[in-house]
């Protein structure tokens, strides 16, 4: 009787640990997820996404937000170095010798101004800032986030086409303006 007792009670605590273990790890999930989904909600909310860059294996990551701003179904899975060049407008700059500059050790930030093409075809413009993780490992990684800056640069090109307007009319203005004072 007292081995049967002793072995129950070996088992009941034995359940217990792993009950309130279970339990711990639901709770821990539950805080990550909620975490995650603030984070997803701010990023969105902000226009501007998450990416990680892995250097040495030519791949990247995009948080949700990211597939979001360029109208793309986001996937689980990495995008490779081939296709994130493939949608960066070929006028503003190339990716390759960006990631040469990187790897080569010519520079360790990135703080740039590009457009990369939306799903429904359109150009969006981008301002990406990154940071090489750790500019003395081996192996390059470089995280950052971009900011979606079309309606900024459509309104710099409004403001700019009204200055020249402006300008362009007080340069054609044929007659002098003169002030006097109707009293007089």
């Amino acid at each position: 009787v007292t081995l049967f007792v002793l072995t129950a009670g070996v088992l009941i605590i034995i359940l217990y640990a792993y009950f309130g273990q279970a339990a711990r790890a639901q709770a821990a999930d539950r805080i990550y997820l909620e975490a995650h989904q603030r984070i997803d909600m701010a990023l969105v909310r902000g226009r501007c996404g998450l990416w990680d860059w892995d250097m040495v294996r030519g791949k990247m990551y995009w948080s949700r937000s990211m597939y979001d701003m360029l109208g793309y179904e986001p996937c689980d899975s990495m995008l490779s170095f081939g296709e994130v060049d493939e949608i960066i407008h070929p006028e503003d700059g190339d990716l390759f010798e960006l990631a040469n500059r990187i790897v080569e050790r010519e520079i360790d930030h990135i703080d740039q101004v590009f457009r990369m093409r939306h799903a429904d075809g359109q150009w969006v413009w981008m301002r990406a800032r990154a940071q090489v993780i750790d500019p003395e490992a081996p192996e390059i990684q470089l995280i950052g986030i971009a900011v979606d800056v079309t309606e900024q640069r459509h309104l710099a090109l409004r403001s700019e086409a009204a200055d020249l307007r402006l300008r362009t009319a007080i340069e054609n203005i044929n007659e002098s303006f003169v002030l006097w004072d109707a009293a007089e």
